[in-house]
């Protein structure tokens, strides 16, 4: 499409290979940001489950296995975490130490969270630390930062739509006029001034975007 429009020819298609594996890392961050959501998501639940657990005067170990059951009936096969802590659950099972258990857990997601948290557990453990205390802060900090992404989630919806719009709008109006009037393009295409002006709109156009993306992409 962009080579049709840009330059009226199928030659150009061969020059943007890089066009590709840039828009193929966009989509691995993309997919990757959501993945990490729905990681947050669930492991909410975990700490959740498992500080209940401990309020009605369980275990950790057992608070572990209660909170297996919940993700389990929360998400089902669907579950990101719920193979890894059902691994976790094997492992104490077998008598290795919950915490150690829960530092490898913990390895398994490069999240800052979970390295912080799993740290304070093994520590708590060996000096015989409130388990309590720390899962609960942990929740608390958990769901503070999930409420505000999925706050900057609402809040820029409208904005997202609007990009998406302003993006495919130049390429829009490019198909009109190549469809309605073709002649009215025609001088921009097989000669070198009319290549340089439309590469330089092309390029102009794919910043824009670039930068569109960077003003709605916040991180917390």
């Amino acid at each position: 499409m962009v080579a049709w429009l840009f330059y009226n020819s199928p030659v150009a298609a061969l020059l943007f290979p890089l066009a590709c594996y840039l828009n193929g890392k966009r989509l691995d961050g993309e997919r990757k940001d959501a993945a990490a959501d729905r990681f947050y998501g669930e492991y909410r639940e975990l700490l959740g489950a498992v500080s209940g657990a401990l309020e009605n005067g369980l275990s950790v170990e057992n608070g572990f296995k209660e909170a297996e059951r919940t993700l389990q009936l929360l998400y089902g096969d669907n579950s990101q975490i719920l193979p890894a802590v059902h691994t976790l659950n094997h492992k104490v099972a077998v008598h290795i130490p919950v915490e150690q258990a829960f530092a490898e857990f913990a390895e398994s997601y490069p999240y800052e969270e979970v390295q912080s948290f799993a740290k304070i557990f093994q520590f708590g453990k060996r000096m015989g630390g409130d388990y309590l205390k720390n899962l609960r802060r942990s929740v608390t900090k958990m769901e503070a930062c999930i409420e505000v992404r999925q706050d900057i989630e609402t809040n820029m919806a409208e904005k997202k739509l609007e990009l998406k719009v302003m993006t495919l709008m130049p390429i829009g109006i490019l198909s009109y006029i190549r469809i309605s009037s073709p002649e009215f393009l025609g001088p921009m295409y097989h000669n070198v001034m009319g290549i340089g002006v439309m590469s330089a709109c092309l390029a102009v156009y794919g910043l824009c975007i670039y930068v569109g993306k960077k003003i709605i992409q916040i991180r917390v």
